[in-house]
């Protein structure tokens, strides 16, 4: 109870009503934000330290949790990329149900020792395994079809996620300017490979429609032969499985 206490004592609560600034703090963090928008919320840095208003008032680096409590001024724009998923989706479960269906008839003729749970579970974990493979190429040709405009993206900074060292996840956050106004936007995913360094300059893929939205070539090409590698090694188990109990009766 009193540690509830303390962290609710130690928690800074700010309302943001202006809906660019809600939308740069949920795609890329308050570290996205530049020094024009930091002194619009009442922010000030200095020293490396940020400051609500005066210095005297509150450190927010002192504070345990800097809670962003966001209103949004209308519904922000779908990404585009996610136009296909329910397609994509529905036909990996197609997919799944033809090959449950083969699997169930094969094992009545040669792999008697499967139940036809043991099938849908095999089939199941290859469709897993083809959908990894797989769902990147899907976003890169969403990306082709609806990503039309290409714009000059300088990396400003990263964003991390989970993992440490080799397999710790992040990624860019890019500033790039797009008919005449800056934006600082990143990808949705996390990645541990493929993300541009500080300072890196890339061709980037933008939506006229949501230029927030924006897709990174070489980052896809290194997700593509990570989701291959992982959804391949679904695919070899599934087939080292079916041989094994194939040959062993």
């Amino acid at each position: 109870m009193k540690g509830k206490e303390q962290e609710n004592s130690n928690s800074l609560r700010m309302t943001i009503s202006d809906p660019e600034l809600v939308q740069k703090i949920r795609e890329s963090g308050i570290e996205s934000l530049s020094p024009d928008d930091l002194n619009s919320l009442g922010i000030e840095v200095k020293d490396g330290q940020m400051f609500l208003g005066d210095a005297s008032q509150a450190n927010l680096q002192g504070a345990n949790r800097v809670r962003l409590k966001t209103v949004q001024g209308g519904k922000s724009e779908p990404s585009p990329l996610k136009r296909g998923v329910v397609g994509y989706i529905a036909v990996l479960l197609v997919v799944l149900v033809v090959l449950s269906i083969i699997g169930i008839i094969s094992c009545k003729m040669f792999l008697p020792s499967l139940t036809y749970k043991d099938m849908i579970f095999i089939s199941l974990f290859f469709v897993v395994g083809l959908g990894i493979c797989l769902n990147e190429f899907r976003t890169a040709s969403a990306a082709k079809k609806y990503l039309t405009e290409r714009v000059q993206g300088k990396c400003i900074s990263h964003e991390s996620a989970s993992g440490t060292g080799n397999l710790r996840k992040k990624r860019s956050i890019f500033e790039y300017t797009y008919r005449d106004k800056v934006y600082r936007s990143c990808e949705s995913v996390f990645a541990n490979k493929g993300y541009a360094k500080l300072g890196e300059v890339r061709e980037l893929m933008i939506s006229p429609e949501n230029p927030r939205c924006i897709y990174d070539p070489i980052a896809g090409k290194a997700r593509k032969i990570g989701g291959i590698t992982i959804g391949m090694i679904f695919i070899v188990i599934t087939a080292v499985v079916v041989v094994c109990v194939y040959i062993n009766g």
